[in-house]
């Protein structure tokens, strides 16, 4: 009855236009509140004496921007009225369970596909966030905060909670993990470049994916936002201790 009823739906265009033109939409919202976020804050910047391209500035630029990625999916949930689209609640221990098992599996796919490509001579895109914070590492220090408190769960909203949720409705979960991963991966090819960089947004579907699955696992947005900003942390940590030498 369940397949039935989901064929049936697939064969209504509508099913298709809700699933695709409301991921349109958001993502189009996400990147113009994030330029119009950034734009009304680089005067706060000037008239508290911060240098735009100083790590400081930089840090807030990214938090400006992330602050954009919120309000617009905050704001397509309530003016659509699908607020219920995105569960949230406090974490059980069943969440628990499911943030360790995911910040691990990040963290051992990260790992183990950089170990691949290092035995292979091969190595992945160059970072916007690497370059902008090798001359002054403490940048990395300052992402922190911003990740945890903005970027984790922002991103989680728009992509997981929003278009993972939007793709579930019309097609269901497998469809949905993978489209909202491919999606999410495609957003990010701006924040790379070089020869790697095909290598470097596998890399980033995959680990959208297994953000996905947690989801799907725990049910409630704040875990696959909590795992994606201390997977972020901890690679800032090791940029910041490679980009100081405290370790080879």
């Amino acid at each position: 009855m369940a397949s039935d009823a989901r064929s049936s739906s697939i064969a209504d265009p509508r099913t298709h236009l809700r699933a695709l033109g409301g991921t349109f939409v958001v993502v189009a919202l996400v990147v113009l509140l994030a330029s119009i976020a950034v734009s009304l804050g680089y005067p706060l910047l000037d008239a508290a004496g911060i240098a735009r391209e100083s790590a400081l500035g930089l840090a807030l630029r990214s938090a400006f921007q992330f602050v954009g990625f919120g309000v617009a999916g905050v704001g397509y949930l309530a003016v659509t009225d699908q607020l219920d689209l995105v569960p949230v609640r406090r974490p059980t221990r069943g969440d628990l369970k499911w943030l360790a098992i995911g910040f691990a599996a990040l963290l051992a796919l990260y790992v183990g596909s950089s170990a691949i490509l290092s035995a292979l001579g091969r190595e992945g895109a160059d970072s916007v966030i690497a370059q902008q914070g090798s001359g002054q590492p403490v940048y990395f220090l300052y992402l922190i905060p911003v990740t945890i408190l903005l970027v984790g769960p922002a991103e989680e909203l728009i992509f997981r909670g929003i278009v993972q949720g939007l793709f579930r409705r019309a097609y269901g979960t497998r469809i949905a993990v993978v489209a909202a991963s491919a999606i999410f991966a495609a957003v990010h090819l701006s924040s790379y470049s070089g020869d790697g960089l095909f290598v470097t947004l596998g890399m980033i579907l995959v680990l959208g994916g297994t953000l996905g699955v947690v989801y799907e696992k725990s049910e409630n947005i704040v875990v696959p936002a909590v795992v994606h900003g201390l997977f972020n942390t901890a690679q800032f940590v090791v940029l910041y201790a490679t980009t100081t030498g405290l370790v080879g």
